[in-house]
């Protein structure tokens, strides 16, 4: 099995763990580092939030390095009904989203591999943590597996391709720049504000983990320790004040200048990446 080697990564182990049926050995981080996706931040039209590292699912960026490599991942949408039908022909190695837990009504999702069905049962290969407790595999029934699969479910296989798209990373760069800003200027006005508790509860996934959780992992991946030591700060003021669990504006408690440091920093590092890659042309 390939495992997840950082946070939130189990797509791209994902990835690595169809890739070992082609015989290619790839761990998560060297397909993201591939990708150059430590210095991207993208924005995810249809969440309607910003996404860094391991949370830039987009077929077309697993298919940038898939194609280097003369293979495709193809992505179709099934009800759950139906992906039950495709897994009872036990033809394709899927991967997919489950439903593992639903918190503050959202519904958080986990990359797995179908494998295949076995005496009644649907198994699939959980990409986890190396020294994790959690189990290698789920094993469900169709009953369970049901309430397991979001109502309009993508599930993506590899195939053979001749075809290859060529990946602008510059072009990705400079719109993360511009990215950055963005995302920095809606942090920066949610927490000038006095926020309620659900509304904090929903922002910790939705809004902060993009820089407490993602950007923090890529910037960890490629040894920038000074940022992410400063960004791991911020979110050890963030966690603590979010045990008061009361009303609150979380400038009252985080400083302004820190976060825009954090910024300042995170930008500092692609604009040296730019320049490395201009070099290199």
């Amino acid at each position: 099995m390939k495992f997840m080697t950082f946070n939130r990564s189990c797509s791209y182990a994902g990835i690595a763990n169809l890739l070992e049926e082609y015989n290619f050995n790839y761990e998560d981080y060297e397909i993201i580092k591939a990708l150059s996706i430590p210095y991207i931040l993208e924005y995810d039209s249809k969440e309607k939030q910003y996404v860094a590292g391991a949370m830039i699912q987009f077929s077309h960026w697993f298919n940038y390095f898939l194609n280097s490599i003369g293979l495709c991942l193809t992505e179709d949408y099934f009800t759950p009904e139906n992906a039950i039908k495709e897994f009872d022909k036990n033809i394709k190695k899927y991967m997919l989203g489950i439903i593992l837990h639903e918190n503050n009504n959202l519904k958080q999702k986990h990359a797995v591999i179908f494998e295949n069905k076995e005496n009644g049962k649907y198994k699939f290969l959980n990409p986890k943590r190396i020294n994790s407790n959690e189990t290698d595999y789920y094993i469900f029934t169709k009953e369970e597996l049901i309430h397991k699969l979001p109502m309009n479910i993508k599930m993506g296989y590899l195939i053979k391709t001749n075809k290859i798209i060529p990946i602008n990373v510059l072009n990705h760069l400079l719109k993360s720049l511009q990215n950055i800003d963005e995302y920095r200027n809606i942090l920066i006005e949610y927490c000038s504000k006095e926020q309620d508790i659900k509304s904090l509860n929903i922002a910790k996934e939705s809004l902060f983990a993009t820089i407490f959780l993602d950007i923090l992992a890529m910037m960890e991946l490629i040894g920038e320790n000074d940022l992410a030591n400063k960004i791991k700060d911020i979110r050890t003021k963030y966690l603590n004040i979010m045990k008061e669990n009361i009303s609150l504006t979380l400038f009252d408690y985080i400083s302004i200048d820190c976060l825009n440091n954090v910024f300042i920093s995170y930008k500092n590092i692609i604009v040296n990446y730019i320049s490395n890659i201009k070099e290199e042309m």
